[in-house]
């Protein structure tokens, strides 16, 4: 039992990886398209929220316990969408920079 759990666990958390490098993508693509930006936040938990989801009933992980699923693919989109949030904001921080060292000549 404790080793499907830990398998389970570590399934998740390489899940988790790819949704944490999408979601930004996602979340410039639909500011692109007229998201204002102070949504950018809760449009990244909603979209992590779904990818969770989407992803647990594709490959099946879903075992009948309806609600401790739904509970995990809300409580891991939260977690997912300010991981991806935060590294949204690390990387335009970080463009911002280099333009402005760029434009300075340094």
């Amino acid at each position: 039992m404790m080793d499907d759990l830990l398998m389970r666990d570590s399934v998740a958390l390489v899940a988790g990886v790819p949704v944490v490098a999408i979601v930004p993508a996602l979340v410039e693509l639909a500011k692109r398209q007229g998201l204002p930006v102070r949504w950018s936040g809760v449009a990244a938990i909603a979209l992590a929220t779904v990818l969770l989801a989407l992803g647990d009933v594709v490959l099946g992980e879903t075992d009948g316990r309806w609600l401790v699923r739904i509970a995990t693919w809300l409580l891991g989109g939260v977690i997912y969408g300010l991981a991806a949030a935060g590294f949204y904001s690390q990387r335009a921080l970080l463009l911002r920079r280099e333009e402005g060292e760029g434009a300075s000549g340094m």
